[in-house]
């Protein structure tokens, strides 16, 4: 019995200790750490890399000489020997070929190319580009994908904090809803007063029915976004720091920007793509040469004659040379697609610069903007309180009507939702900030 009761002790211990590790609080940093972990579309980009290394792995390997292996068996149809036949007095029977109806081959081939026209290395230049891009277009992706977490965590943040001012609100209209009722008993409120606060108390519950529910729909945005099961109950733990205005200087980020963005380096490496294909295609209009030898083992052996039905062993050595003479200019029409893919992606490189200069300005605005908003939203959020307590203190002496009242309990709803919208808003620009210029 005692060892049952310690073992069920044990069994509660260890349940509220998994349940308390399930419910720890969860920071920006851990969002984006787990976040960073699940994400599919980082491991499609990471899969997408590892390819790439392969291709160019492969493209390589041309460099270097291939040997290759072919064994065949072929059954013919009986045939007549070749015999050659003198009567007397030669007298004479002899079989020049005789007929081998069961024939095995064996053939081992080395080749090595020794002029391509540089076919090879640009074909390696075009790979080796490739999967340099593929490496920043994986950091663009692993970029978007902190700025969707931060998204979500800052809205799931703001929706908490709009549930916290809206059951404040509440609580505020249920007092204020009491002193309505007792001053009414007294004879000093009226029966329209008592309906007025009654509605308001209401309204407020409605609004913070729909707070809650977007408390909901929040949490399971910041659980999509950062990989866990749409039903995890999610809390977290924001800090927000408000960085100096001066901490950003619009010409800095610009440059900051255009030297760290992963679109700009993946669109770079694209054009030597580019670049390298050009010269691949050129590469047709020279000749192609390589060496290669052949080994044979067959049983009968080709090249020996008259046939011997047993394995014999031959070989061979040379050269060999290919040169288009005349293809009706496809080299030609080749190369004119990829001068033209060339200029595109030199083109398409100033429409990302110029694209990402317009972005961070736009940011930097906003965030500028954003943060100029705070202070102004916060000493709102300080009269609107003051406003409510002289408001609330005047009601009771008799000085004021209710409709004061509710009107000072809107407004100071009001200015705690536009200070946390105020927050919230200065915390995604500022994400956006960080994604613009590739922190």
């Amino acid at each position: 019995m005692k060892i049952l009761k310690i073992t069920l002790t044990f069994l509660i211990i260890f349940n509220l200790t998994l349940r308390a590790q399930e419910n720890k609080s969860l920071t920006l940093d851990d969002c984006i750490k787990i976040g960073l972990e699940n994400s599919k579309s980082l491991k499609i980009a990471k899969y997408k890399v590892e390819a790439s290394e392969s291709k160019l792995r492969e493209v390589n390997t041309a460099f270097y000489p291939s040997l290759k292996l072919l064994g065949s068996y072929t059954r013919l149809s009986s045939v007549d020997p070749f015999v050659i036949v003198m009567p007397p007095p030669i007298n004479l029977n002899y079989t020049v070929s005789p007929s081998i109806l069961d024939n095995y081959g064996t053939r081992l081939t080395i080749s090595q190319p020794l002029f391509t026209g540089n076919r090879i290395s640009s074909t390696s230049d075009m790979m080796e580009s490739n999967l340099l891009a593929a490496k920043f277009d994986f950091n663009k992706e692993k970029n978007q994908v902190i700025y969707d977490i931060k998204t979500a965590f800052w809205n799931f943040y703001k929706s908490i904090e709009l549930q916290k001012s809206i059951e404040e609100n509440v609580i505020q209209v249920e007092v204020h809803l009491k002193d309505v009722e007792n001053l009414m008993n007294q004879g000093l409120a009226t029966n329209n007063d008592l309906l007025r606060a009654k509605l308001q108390l209401s309204n407020t519950r409605l609004i913070l029915l729909d707070a809650k529910n977007n408390v909901d729909i929040s949490m399971i945005g910041l659980n999509n976004a950062i990989g866990l099961p749409l039903n995890n109950l999610t809390t977290i733990h924001a800090e927000v720091e408000l960085k100096p205005l001066g901490t950003f200087k619009l010409d800095s980020l610009i440059r900051e920007a255009a030297s760290n963005r992963p679109e700009l380096k993946a669109m770079e490496y694209r054009i030597k793509v580019n670049e390298s294909s050009i010269k691949l295609t050129r590469s047709s209009w020279y000749p192609q040469i390589s060496a290669a030898a052949n080994y044979y083992y067959s049983r009968p052996n080709q090249r020996i004659f008259p046939s011997i039905d047993e394995f014999t062993g031959t070989w061979d050595i040379g050269l060999v040379l290919s040169y288009d003479l005349w293809n009706w200019r496809v080299t030609s029409h080749q190369t004119d697609q990829a001068i033209s893919s060339f200029e595109q992606s030199k083109l398409a490189l100033g429409q990302i610069q110029d694209g990402i200069t317009l972005e961070v300005n736009q940011i930097y605005l906003g965030l500028i903007k954003a943060q100029e908003k705070i202070p102004v939203a916060d000493e709102t959020v300080k009269q609107s309180e003051e406003n409510l307590r002289i408001t609330t203190q005047k009601f009771k002496q008799g000085l004021v009507l209710n409709s004061d009242v509710i009107d000072a309990e809107t407004t100071q709803l009001q200015a705690n939702i536009n200070y946390t919208t105020a927050i919230v808003d200065y915390e995604l620009m500022l994400a956006k900030l960080e994604k613009a210029v590739n922190k």
